[in-house]
């Protein structure tokens, strides 16, 4: 879905046939069950170290049908270390670190889907980003702060997220930090050693880190800026963190040149996964009534900014896919859906945006989608009509279907 090297993608088997936990004894060869809903609520796997813990998760949270690799190793440090009391977790994701004995968890999220689970599992998550001010929420600071950096996120975003732990930590209190050797960690725990005073790596596992560090008094790293460019006749803001948030990645481009043709005025225009709101901005710059979801708040809040900085009248909703959008229909839904979730490629998220636009989309109205050309995404749209390849090009193919 960008510019970069063709990648191979290894399409991951149906969500609801997954194995048994790790330690839970021989893999069965039975036949993979049915998978199950994209929105129900399951059992994480964990490994063998973790795995008398229960959590939970869905497709679209981060390790899905596992947890985070480097979030696992987080709780197992924090669980040596006996950390006990009021923890704030940045980056909760299924609230594997809630799990743990005597933690009392204050649960941070900017993904709709591990906002789902965290509320499934009894907790109270609270949705923000990178920057935001926590003390309305939690006047009093918890004396341990944890995080795992998306380093697959960007330089500028784990920066960001750094920033915040600072901020959110008070002088004495501490930080554990986890994340992908592999992913700039070191780096990124040498900037944050710099802002806290002291600190060290602790624990690795595989290309895994996690590093403790101890807050001195002194002044919180700045947050990095959005990003800014123009194209298609409409002004982006690129938050840090957000998919192409520089520039318009390769597969936008060709699917709105391919579009430019398309007469918009007065229709209601979908924006399925709006990343900085290129495509939905697009559409109501010709006229549409626009909607722009995202399941990352990130996002959510650099399309608000992005029809802002254009002048444009829309709706930006965080939502799991339409989870928010209530009885909403439309005459148009664009989309580029994304096949990463964390490090993994993954398509439970794609496909239930398709799922999504057959059941968002009014007799007569089309979908127009673009996709890297080896994602099977032909026979899901077919269940709204007879598919038409409108572009393929460098890599990419622009498919629409139009509802009888």
């Amino acid at each position: 879905m960008t510019s970069r090297p063709k990648q191979k993608i290894r399409l991951n088997r149906p969500s609801g046939a997954a194995s048994p936990p790790t330690g839970s004894g021989p893999r069965s060869t039975a036949a993979p069950a049915q998978a199950a809903p994209y929105t129900d609520v399951r059992r994480a796997r964990l490994p063998e170290k973790l795995d008398r813990l229960t959590v939970l998760t869905k497709p679209g949270v981060r390790g899905f049908p596992d947890v985070d690799a480097a979030q696992a190793l987080l709780a197992q440090t924090m669980r040596r270390d006996r950390v006990r009391g009021d923890v704030l977790d940045l980056s909760a994701m299924g609230g594997l670190i809630g799990a743990l004995d005597s933690v009392k968890l204050r649960a941070v999220e900017g993904s709709a889907a591990a906002l789902t689970v965290l509320q499934a599992a009894g907790l109270d998550a609270h949705p923000a980003i990178p920057g935001d001010n926590l003390l309305e929420r939690w006047p009093e600071r918890a004396r341990t702060v944890c995080v795992v950096l998306a380093g697959d996120r960007g330089n500028a975003y784990a920066e960001a997220q750094v920033a915040w732990a600072h901020a959110c930590t008070p002088p004495g209190g501490t930080l554990y930090i986890a994340g992908d050797r592999d992913k700039g960690f070191d780096r990124y725990v040498r900037a944050a050693g710099k802002a806290f005073g002291s600190g060290e790596t602790i624990a690795r596992d595989g290309g895994m880190r996690v590093a403790k560090l101890v807050r001195r008094p002194g002044p919180t790293p700045p947050q990095p800026g959005p990003e800014a460019f123009e194209a298609f006749g409409v002004s982006v803001v690129g938050l840090p963190g957000v998919f192409s948030a520089g520039k318009p990645d390769k597969a936008t481009t060709l699917m709105l040149g391919a579009l430019d043709a398309l007469d918009l005025s007065g229709l209601d225009v979908l924006d399925l996964g709006c990343g900085t709101g290129i495509i939905g901005a697009w559409a109501a710059r010709r006229g549409a009534n626009v909607t722009l979801v995202d399941g990352d708040l990130q996002s959510v809040r650099s399309a608000q900014a992005t029809l802002a900085a254009s002048g444009l009248t829309g709706e930006a909703i965080h939502s799991d896919v339409d989870a928010a959008l209530g009885e909403r229909t439309f005459d148009v839904i664009l989309t580029n859906p994304p096949f990463h979730v964390g490090r993994g490629v993954v398509l439970d998220v794609a496909r239930e945006f398709i799922a999504a636009a057959a059941r968002r989309l009014r007799p007569g109205g089309t979908v127009h989608l673009v996709a890297n050309e080896p994602l099977p995404y032909e026979a899901d749209l077919g269940v709204i009509g007879p598919v038409r390849e409108t572009l393929r090009e460098g890599g990419f193919k622009v498919l629409s279907v139009t509802r009888a």
